[in-house]
């Protein structure tokens, strides 16, 4: 957590990016984290971009995936993070540009949906990624932006059969984690999941 990143979560600049010298300590030291763990257990260790972090933009997850070993550490792709944090508006195309973009490092995904008007707003009203997250950014799936279809199509094409992950945040009014993880459930049924 830092809270500078906190504060700009979904509206990153350039200027806002770890320092090379920054990044190349951070890079190091993920990859001794994940000799270790590849030591002790034989598991691959896998990196998930999140908003609010240091790897959050398309930028930052490309340049950590180029100074990082590959087999080593390899991606979560998340879909509703890669949207927030990509900071522009989405016009549903975005997750999936980025999922084909990081294909040859992904290892695993978190299906997330991202939504377009409190994404902007939270822009807009320059929101930490708290009071976002709070406000509704990552919606249910199929109330967002993210285009799923087309993500689970690309997943099926090239022959991924791993698990997917959905992670909800559950809000006042959504009612109980149980109802809107039903809601979900449904939704991925729809997609043949």
């Amino acid at each position: 957590g830092d809270m500078h990143r906190t504060a700009i979560a979904g509206r990153v600049a350039p200027g806002d990016a770890l320092s090379a010298e920054d990044h190349a300590v951070f890079v190091s030291n993920a990859e001794e984290v994940a000799r270790l763990v590849a030591g002790e257990t034989g598991l691959r260790t896998l990196f998930h971009h999140h908003c609010a972090a240091f790897v959050e933009t398309p930028t930052e997850i490309a340049r950590f995936l180029d100074a990082s070993q590959p087999g080593l550490i390899d991606l979560v792709f998340d879909t509703g993070h890669y949207t927030y944090g990509c900071g522009v508006p989405d016009d549903g195309s975005l997750a999936l540009d980025g999922l084909k973009r990081f294909w040859e490092r992904v290892a695993y995904v978190h299906l997330k949906d991202c939504h377009p008007a409190v994404a902007a707003d939270a822009r807009a009203r320059g929101l930490d990624y708290t009071a976002a997250v709070g406000a509704g950014v990552f919606c249910e799936l199929g109330r967002g932006s993210v285009d799923l279809e087309a993500i689970v199509e690309y997943l099926r094409l090239h022959d991924y059969h791993d698990w997917v992950t959905v992670e909800q945040d559950v809000l006042p009014g959504m009612g109980t984690p149980k109802q809107s993880a039903a809601r979900n459930r449904r939704e991925l049924e729809g997609l043949g999941l």
